[in-house]
């Protein structure tokens, strides 16, 4: 079986719970799928997910969600 890069999926952003579910917003408003990593065991237990949350992306889209995240961040 032959893993296609481009549907593997990457990290473009690590921060809070919040930020995370703001900025997966942000891309998928703007036509890019994105996913969470440990978003609701840091909500739950924000002991246990010391390095925060995680915004994945198809690594096709990481280019774009990238300039979404500098975005988001330049807003803060």
């Amino acid at each position: 079986m032959t893993v296609n890069n481009e549907s593997k999926l990457v990290t473009v952003f690590n921060g809070t719970p919040m930020e995370v579910e703001i900025l997966c917003q942000v891309l998928k408003d703007n036509g890019i799928e994105a996913s969470m990593k440990n978003q609701l065991i840091g909500m739950i237990a924000p002991h246990q997910t010391l390095d925060g949350a995680d915004v994945l992306v198809m690594e096709k889209d990481k280019a774009a969600a990238l300039k979404w995240v500098e975005e988001f961040k330049n807003a803060k």
